[in-house]
């Protein structure tokens, strides 16, 4: 738990999601224990990031154990597990490094250092104070000044259209994509599991799709991830340029990657200058950084960093992949991954029909034949167009669907009203 002057250092709010943050966090290393029963390489990199909170390891490994209802015997078969384990993964790595040596291999050699933790010291350590020094509250401290000292909306969601009967379900909804900045921010959670967490716990209050004040509705899952992708990348930008003004540095790079969107890819991949002054770089401004449509605009994967001259080496970026056909169509490499974000779409469309049919108690036979042929296309079509298949963007959290958005809903109701 908080101490009062960590209440005082962060303020009520954050300090109720770090405390929500923290929960999700020892659930889940308490989930892995009692699947393995020991704790894995995953649990530990938890713990670890934690430490950057101030979180003490031992206290968390007394919580998990707790949530567990675990008595001395098992606690004891955890640790024995545990350290049994790490004993035959570095006994692993030492036969392959010394296999490697023998070999000349001398990458594989110098990789036998990457193993996690080799003994229990990480859950033994007493943890360190939660200080003004500590990477958390430095980070928090960036918030606020992006917040305007509030902290009330770390993400900046602009949905929910309406003035009347939306505000608990709006505070819900950003308290929830808050606290899943905050996993992604600590380290704790990936984007992914940040962003399914979030969903998860939205479907259950009833949220299904939001609603935006432009007239445009998503799905939930869709909106959620859309708006953490766009803040996390809006945070990050926003420090970025406040370590640039506390240096006074006036040139900054932005980043290159293939697949940009059009507009984006004509200023992209090169270095500007701030302020506009200096007339050997063009003028930062082109990037229209703070737009809907710019840098770090909406959905925008792009970033940029400070560029210190005679010092700094521009990037080098690769040149995008050739044109490649599939099926008589040429595509180059952003036709591919839009293809790719369309088929992705249509696929998590139908899961929500094979929901929406369930709940109904019709026969889903058919669509789950759609759905497995739709994943065959989507990944023939990835490999030939040599992109990576994600299929963590197929998946869809059950129960999280505004089922009346369904063709099979609407069917019935238009079948019900006849």
């Amino acid at each position: 738990m908080l101490t009062e002057n960590q209440y005082e250092m962060l303020g009520d709010r954050i300090a109720a999601l770090y405390q929500e943050m923290e929960r999700d966090v020892i659930a889940d290393i308490a989930r892995r224990v009692k699947k393995t029963g020991r704790f894995t390489e995953t649990a530990e990199l938890m713990a670890k990031a934690m430490m950057d909170t101030g979180k003490n390891p031992a206290e968390i490994r007394k919580e998990v154990m707790s949530l567990l209802r675990a008595d001395a015997a098992y606690k004891k078969e955890v640790a024995n597990n545990t350290k049994q384990y790490k004993r035959d993964v570095i006994h692993i790595i030492r036969q392959t490094v010394k296999q490697a040596k023998e070999l000349g291999d001398e990458l594989i050699a110098e990789a036998g250092d990457m193993a996690f933790n080799k003994d229990l010291s990480l859950w033994h350590q007493a943890g360190k104070k939660l200080t003004k020094d500590s990477a958390f509250v430095k980070l928090v401290e960036q918030m606020a000044e992006i917040t305007g000292d509030t902290l009330k909306n770390i993400t900046k969601t602009t949905g929910f259209k309406g003035l009347h009967g939306y505000t608990s379900i709006e505070n819900a909804y950003i308290n929830a994509l808050d606290k899943a900045i905050l996993k992604m921010t600590s380290g704790a959670f990936s984007f992914d599991r940040a962003a399914e967490d979030a969903v998860r716990e939205l479907a259950h209050s009833g949220l299904r799709k939001i609603d935006y004040a432009s007239g445009r509705s998503y799905q939930l899952d869709t909106a959620a991830r859309m708006c953490l992708r766009t803040s996390s990348a809006q945070l990050s930008a926003r420090i970025s340029m406040h370590n640039c003004d506390m240096t006074g540095t006036d040139l900054v790079e932005v980043d290159k990657h293939w697949g940009a969107r059009p507009e984006h890819a004509e200023w992209q991949g090169k270095i500007y200058s701030r302020s506009g002054k200096n007339k050997k770089y063009p003028n930062f401004s082109i990037c229209r950084y703070g737009a809907v449509d710019g840098l770090c605009g909406v959905n925008c994967r792009h970033s940029f960093y400070p560029f210190f001259e005679g010092i700094s080496e521009p990037n080098q970026w690769e040149s995008e992949p050739e044109p490649k056909d599939y099926n008589g169509k040429t595509y180059n490499y952003y036709e591919a991954t839009q293809k790719q974000r369309q088929m992705e779409r249509d696929i998590r469309a139908t899961k929500r029909e094979i929901e929406a049919t369930k709940v109904m108690g019709g026969d889903t036979k058919a669509l789950e034949a759609k759905k497995r042929a739709q994943i065959k296309k989507y990944h023939e079509f990835s490999n030939a167009m040599d992109i990576r298949a994600k299929d963590n963007r197929l998946r869809m959290v059950k129960g999280s669907s505004d089922v009346t958005k369904t063709k099979v809903y609407n069917c019935l109701l238009y079948t019900s009203d006849a």
